[in-house]
């Protein structure tokens, strides 16, 4: 199935932790009346559910059957949209931990990339962020972006957005991550081979929107 086949329009942006993805997202979202969404989100979701219930993340079949059973338990079908956690919960540092190893697990990302696709067909309009957005969720997305940035800059960042943890144990968090994410064997997070590749490490937010939004019209995505 093509997730971006039909009228849907999407805007895949890819990246590391505390590259910009998401401020920029919100932006790209304002600026062409786009739908936005974090595809991270359910596998925190995953992540946090595995913690409070006492499933082991690293037990993949005991993982997918509580994917499959808080999809159940949600109405929509979707747990994108679930109001039933708080961002803090998700950001915990118990979760940070747990994610890398529940999003290592193929038959879950297989899960959460169909919801995203459900999502999107009924959005038609979106922007999406993630670590395998452009190269395997929306491969055909007409405009896909990499955003990176030194690590040190991006657990400043992080420090400065979350407001807790010493700059030390955050940039370690952020390099463990960085190496998970891109060493799994399913869906690791590269840069798509069509997607604009941007270092925002001394770039301002205008500046990288700003190229973001060039290239988006250049690709043909305009607004309503």
């Amino acid at each position: 199935m093509s997730g971006d086949s039909g009228k849907t329009v999407v805007i895949a942006v890819d990246g590391p932790a505390a590259a910009g993805k998401t401020t920029t997202c919100l932006a790209l979202a304002d600026t062409f009346d786009l739908r936005y969404l974090e595809s991270g989100r359910t596998y925190r979701i995953v992540a946090y559910e595995a913690i409070r219930r006492g499933v082991p993340v690293d037990d993949r079949s005991a993982v997918v059957g509580l994917c499959d059973r808080l999809i159940d338990e949600s109405r929509t079908g979707n747990l994108f949209t679930s109001s039933r956690y708080r961002p803090q919960e998700l950001r915990s540092n118990p979760v940070d931990l747990a994610v890398s190893a529940v999003a290592r697990i193929g038959e879950l990302r297989g899960r959460v990339t169909e919801l995203i696709h459900q999502w999107a067909r009924v959005q038609a309009r979106c922007v999406v962020e993630g670590r395998d957005i452009g190269t395997v969720v929306f491969p055909t997305a007409p405009a896909k972006f990499y955003l990176t940035a030194k690590p040190e800059i991006r657990a400043e960042r992080r420090v400065r957005q979350e407001g807790h943890g010493s700059y030390e144990e955050v940039l370690k968090d952020v390099i463990r991550r960085d190496q998970a994410d891109m060493s799994r064997p399913v869906a690791p997070l590269v840069p798509a081979e069509d997607a604009v590749e941007i270092d925002t490490t001394e770039l301002s937010v205008a500046q990288v929107v700003g190229r973001m939004v060039s290239v988006c019209r250049d690709r043909g995505v305009a607004n309503p």
